[in-house]
C-alpha cells in the first residue's frame, strides 16, 4: 500500500471518528433528534474505526512481507 494513501485513510478514519462522536454527543445533549441521526453517527464512527483497522492491519502485513 502506498504511504500517501495509507496516511490519507488513517487521517480520514480519525476525522470520521471525531465527527461521529461529536454528532452522537450533540444529538444526545443538544439536538434531541430521532434515532435516525443516532444510527447515522454510529455508522460514521464504525466506518472510521474500520478505516483505522484496515490501515493498521495493512501496515502489519507490509512489515512481514
Amino acid at each position: 500500500m502506498d504511504d500517501k494513501l495509507r496516511e490519507l485513510i488513517k487521517i480520514s478514519g480519525f476525522v470520521l471518528i471525531i465527527v461521529g462522536t461529536l454528532g452522537l454527543l450533540l444529538n444526545e445533549f443538544v439536538w434531541e433528534h430521532s434515532s435516525t441521526h443516532t444510527i447515522i453517527f454510529a455508522v460514521v464512527d464504525f466506518v472510521g474505526l474500520a478505516n483505522l483497522a484496515f490501515v493498521h492491519l495493512g501496515m502489519q502485513q507490509s512489515k512481514t512481507d
